[in-house]
């Protein structure tokens, strides 16, 4: 079992801005607040690293140096089913309200992939209009998602 399943088993979630995979590859995400506004993805980071003391370089500018990147509950809000029995993706909030994440989860309920992202406000709506997966927020911002794409595919 990876970093990523184990803290999906217990409900919670990497407290760092990031897209985190089953499969070990993790990037940097981003967007510039509960707007959704500029999207992007970065460089590799380190899930394993996700538990100790801040970088400095977190994808926003600098972490404050010592800082804790403990992980934090991961509350479901929303969740859709894809097609053809490919699992399904949910959506929701952490320990803060600015913040959100969204996830694609296999058929067998296991997490494929992971996105937290600090200041995006709670997700509370899904819609999948294959391949692509719109996810709203509860300021009715939208970011979409091309669940073919390599780093959202399952």
């Amino acid at each position: 079992m990876n970093r990523l399943d184990e803290l999906w088993a217990t409900g919670r979630m990497p407290l760092r801005d990031g897209l985190f995979r089953a499969d070990g590859r993790s990037r940097e995400a981003a967007v510039e607040g509960a707007g959704l506004e500029h999207f992007r993805l970065g460089g590799p980071i380190d899930l394993d690293g996700a538990g100790e003391a801040g970088t400095g370089d977190g994808p926003d500018g600098p972490d404050e140096p010592g800082e804790p990147d403990e992980p934090v509950p991961a509350d479901i809000h929303v969740e859709a089913e894809l097609p053809g029995g490919a699992g399904r993706v949910v959506g929701g909030g952490g320990s803060h309200g600015s913040e959100g994440f969204l996830a694609r989860l296999g058929a067998d309920g296991s997490v494929v992939w992971l996105m937290h992202l600090g200041r995006s406000n709670e997700f509370v709506r899904i819609a999948v209009d294959w391949p692509l997966a719109t996810f709203t927020n509860n300021c009715g911002r939208s970011l979409t998602l091309d669940l073919a794409s390599p780093d959202f595919s399952g």
